[in-house]
């Protein structure tokens, strides 16, 4: 076996040695990159598979390390603090028949052992349910946001105000200089406390990021920091949002509102945060910036703190149906956008639920200006590709063009000034 492993590792090696980057096309490069993921993962498994072993007879210290995650950190290149969540990782999946018989099956990676293990301590069934989505492909956006939901639905009620006060207690706003320069921070408040910044954090970055187009070339990060300096220091230099209501949206299925608690697949989640306890979420009820929508079944029962305007129970509708952005594989959450799904706009497509859903920016613009299509429709889209998908290049200047037009088109209809 060990001879075995060795040969394949340097084949790999070998490959890797050997072959110039520039001598193979894009799409051998797409494929190879493809293969040694499998072989990551694999990899991954491997380690989590026999990594216990060696921490049980402790045949590290025959190597001098003096800890296991010391030895694992040195082999696997990677911090101790890391090597460490790995072996407490593998450790766990050991110790449960239905973890370790997907271990063996060699398809995991460390990242998404952490996430089932971690789940798992909680909510003993996680892995019943996330191993089956590991296996159809789900993103690690996807992964982590179903693991989300698990953790709230394992936690009581005095579990969950247990939680909130510990991140109560534990609340921080840290900010150093950074010794490349710039500053940089890091926080840690209650989700129903970010509740009531989020909106209008989001709103205003979303606004500065579409104002500055493609030729912008800064990232929504970039535009959601300059948005936090000016709402902290209370001024606006972004693009005029004069009359916007910024509100936090809060999702809740009907029967989980009645019970108090939120299981299997029901929702109670603030839109863009995450999920949240009943509790929690209630106390949000009187608050002027939140808007809730009741969820019963397939339908909204109710929605509070909006117009009666047929844009508004569309865009309800929308937000509850699309949790995130329907490219499978996708999961994006954060600066998502509706879209004109079967018939584009330009070609007349009615703005009407069956014909909309929420993509992220990027799939958005691949959709917009490099062909790609949304097709299945609601619970079963597929993301179908031209017949000659473009490569980022050419998107770029497809993009590029786009812009352009858009410009032009908005300087012939600009009216002339007096």
């Amino acid at each position: 076996m060990h001879h075995e492993l060795e040969g394949a590792v340097r084949t790999i090696q070998r490959v890797v040695r050997s072959t110039v980057p520039s001598s193979v096309s894009g799409d051998e490069a797409l494929s190879l990159v493809a293969l040694l993921g499998e072989a990551e993962r694999a990899v991954d498994s491997g380690i989590a598979l026999f990594a216990p072993r060696v921490i049980n007879t402790g045949s590290f210290t025959k190597r001098g390390y003096a800890t296991a995650p010391d030895w694992l950190g040195a082999v696997s290149g990677s911090p101790a603090g890391a090597a460490k969540g790995r072996l407490v990782a593998a450790e766990r999946a050991a110790e449960s028949p239905e973890l370790a018989e997907a271990v063996r099956g060699g398809d995991l990676s460390a990242a998404q052992l952490k996430i089932v293990t971690d789940t798992a301590v909680v909510a003993p069934q996680a892995a019943a349910t996330l191993l089956p989505l590991i296996k159809g492909g789900a993103s690690h956006r996807e992964l982590s946001a179903a693991a989300s939901r698990q953790r709230a639905e394992a936690r009581s009620a005095e579990c969950d105000r247990a939680r909130r006060a510990r991140v109560h207690a534990s609340r921080h706003f840290h900010w150093h200089q950074d010794e490349n320069g710039g500053i940089r921070g890091e926080f840690l408040c209650d989700e129903v406390a970010w509740a009531k910044v989020c909106p209008r954090l989001e709103a205003d970055a979303k606004a500065r990021w579409k104002a500055a187009g493609a030729a912008g070339g800064q990232s929504f990060d970039a535009h959601r920091l300059d948005a936090f300096i000016d709402l902290m220091a209370g001024t606006r230099t972004g693009p005029d949002r004069t009359g916007a209501r910024d509100r936090a949206v809060v999702i809740i299925d009907a029967q989980a509102l009645n019970r108090g608690t939120a299981k299997g697949d029901e929702l109670c989640e603030i839109e863009g945060i995450g999920p949240v306890s009943v509790e929690a979420a209630t106390e949000l009820i009187s608050d002027a910036g939140l808007q809730f929508v009741v969820k019963d079944g397939v339908d909204i029962a109710t929605v509070t703190g909006t117009t009666r305007a047929v844009r508004d129970r569309i865009n309800t509708a929308l937000l509850v149906r699309d949790r995130a952005c329907v490219v499978p594989g996708c999961g994006k959450r954060f600066g998502i956008e509706r879209d004109h799904s079967m018939i584009d706009f330009v070609k007349e497509g009615p703005t009407e639920l069956a014909n909309l859903a929420r993509l992220c920016a990027p799939h958005h613009d691949m959709k917009t200006n490099g062909g790609w299509m949304l097709g299945g429709g609601p619970g079963r889209w597929t993301w179908d590709p031209p017949l000659k998908p473009p490569s980022k290049g050419r998107l770029d200047r497809e993009r590029r063009v786009a812009s352009e037009k858009a410009k032009a088109r908005a300087k012939r209809n600009k009216p002339p000034q007096n």
